[in-house]
């Protein structure tokens, strides 16, 4: 059988611990994934922390989305551990998407950062997004739940979030070629 999250945590609750194991295997890659993109060296800590909390939380309350709601303890610890923005690390090279057919050269590593940093600061909104689908992989329906809009909100805003990067890219390449 195939059960969903809510099946599993309300399996869990009534003292089934392969059901915990379960969403625990469903849910621990992308959860680390997320974590260690945000925040790398306290990746394994806040990982713990997270389940612990959720674990916690699966106790006192009934959870409508088990999955959404893991992602946003381990948000929430991100933000506590540290107010400023952590980038992440690529490989050297990392090809933006191509977003209405036109071209971006490869960039480096330095550039991403720099423009996914400009990113955080200027459009946090959109970063959330943008990361959450990326690294957290979740769809846009499930940011929406956990972030309380609609889902073509949130498409919208990681159509948004592409553009800036694709902008900011495309305008670092312009001075570095013009200099």
């Amino acid at each position: 059988m195939d059960w969903t999250d809510v099946e599993l945590i309300s399996a869990y609750r009534s003292g089934n611990m392969d059901a915990f194991q379960i969403f625990y295997g469903r849910h621990k890659n992308s959860l680390y994934t997320f974590l260690h993109n945000k925040c790398r060296e306290e990746a394994r800590d806040i990982f713990q922390e997270t389940f612990l909390k959720f674990i916690d939380a699966t106790a006192k309350k009934n959870l409508t989305n088990p999955k959404a709601y893991l992602f946003q303890i381990a948000m929430n610890l991100v933000r506590n551990t540290s107010r400023k923005a952590k980038i992440i690390s690529l490989n050297d090279e990392f090809d933006i998407p191509d977003i209405e057919n036109e071209e971006i050269e490869s960039v480096s590593e330095e550039e991403f950062k720099e423009s996914l940093s400009n990113l955080a600061k200027d459009k946090p909104l959109f970063y959330d997004v943008l990361h959450l689908h990326i690294f957290g992989k979740m769809t846009f329906e499930e940011i929406g739940k956990l972030k309380g809009i609609s889902k073509d909100t949130i498409a919208s805003r990681y159509r948004y979030a592409l553009k800036y990067l694709k902008d900011f890219l495309q305008s670092s390449q312009l001075h570095v070629k013009e200099g």
